[in-house]
């Protein structure tokens, strides 16, 4: 009687890793070329921290290069966060100003709090740098990606659904790197003699202004360069910035200086009145109420005034309806201006104290 073999078989199993990524972007726009080259090798110029997939960053650029042999520009990526370990790839992209492929470079590496630094030390040849379209009005914009990659373990069989990690909704940071690297731009504001590109589409899905200006009856006579006269080139900045980021990170920079804050808020107010710009308004009327006192609640209420900021006028007036506050108000040089603007403003007073 021959013998045999029974062949058991188990279960087949199996297991997977998923691996996906969050990716970011930040603009590095560096002015002044020919004023920082020469520094030396190994000194930088350090952007300002920014968030990235969670993580807060910096990046350096060294005009002389951070390593030798001299005649590079460099840059560097510095993880300021606290983390264990971070496993990314960092691509830095020199934006063309002429219309040229930009110029990357990219790594895969493996950053923590005790190890935090990524470098690009011979990034590119200065001389070649110099005489490329990256440079151009001395002053060039770095891209800087980060993808952060993530994985983890499963044992799902492939009839289990998967799960789909969804990015943020980040327009307005899209839109800010739209303006800031000047791809696109289909019209120039001349304001005061600062020069501003900008998106006519971008401009008119904010502003009913633009829109009518752009888009509206007298669409074809508008240039492709206009003029503005009567409006600082800063606020003209701040406005632009808001309207493409929904912020305004000129008042951050402000909010420990009472004056600075005041009136950067007024100059604005003007400007996004002027331009139907509600939402900016609003936040302007916001932050001179929180500075409001004595000194300058008729200013403000003569501004109210002018520009239709129905809330901010009412708010001036619950400030002022008590006796003592109404006669330290008369004091002030705003005081005549508010009356003038306002020739009922005292029995308005009147009625609110009866």
């Amino acid at each position: 009687m021959s013998g045999s073999v029974v062949d058991i078989r188990e279960p087949e199993t199996q297991s997977s890793w998923y691996t996906h990524t969050r990716t970011c972007s930040h603009l590095f726009k560096v002015t002044g070329y020919s004023l920082n080259k020469g520094i030396g090798v190994g000194n930088s110029i350090t952007s300002g921290t920014f968030t990235l997939c969670g993580y807060d960053w910096t990046i350096q650029y060294y005009p002389d290069g951070n390593m030798y042999p001299e005649g590079y520009i460099a840059f560097g990526l510095n993880l300021k966060s606290n983390a264990t370990k971070v496993r990314v790839k960092i691509t830095l992209t020199m934006l063309s100003q002429t219309g040229g492929v930009p110029f990357s470079s990219s790594a895969l590496v493996t950053l923590s709090s005790t190890n935090g630094w990524y470098s690009s030390p011979y990034f590119m040849k200065q001389r070649e740098f110099e005489a490329s379209g990256y440079l151009k009005h001395d002053y060039f914009t770095i891209r800087c990606t980060v993808s952060v990659i993530e994985g983890s373990p499963s044992n799902k069989t492939n009839c289990e659904k998967h799960s789909f990690v969804v990015q943020p909704f980040n327009l307005h940071q899209q839109l800010t790197c739209l303006l800031e690297s000047g791809d696109g731009t289909d019209v120039t504001f001349n304001v005061s003699g600062g020069i501003f590109d900008a998106h006519r589409c971008v401009l008119a899905a904010v502003s009913p202004v633009f829109r009518a200006q752009f888009f509206g009856p007298m669409k074809g006579k508008v240039n492709q360069s206009i003029e503005i006269k009567d409006m600082e080139p800063s606020i003209f900045k701040s406005m632009l910035h808001f309207i493409y980021s929904d912020s305004i990170p000129e008042l951050e920079k402000v909010k420990d200086n009472k004056d600075a804050s005041i009136a950067l808020a007024q100059h604005l107010l003007v400007a996004a009145d002027r331009y139907g710009l509600e939402r900016l308004k609003n936040l302007c009327e916001k932050k001179i109420y929180e500075f409001m006192d004595a000194n300058n609640v008729a200013t403000t209420f003569t501004l109210a005034e002018q520009h239709n900021c129905s809330e901010l006028k009412v708010a001036c007036l619950e400030f002022i309806k008590r006796p003592e506050v109404l006669a330290a108000v008369m004091q002030t040089e705003g005081f005549e201006h508010m009356t003038k603007s306002c020739p009922t403003i005292l029995e308005e007073l009147r009625s609110k104290n009866t």
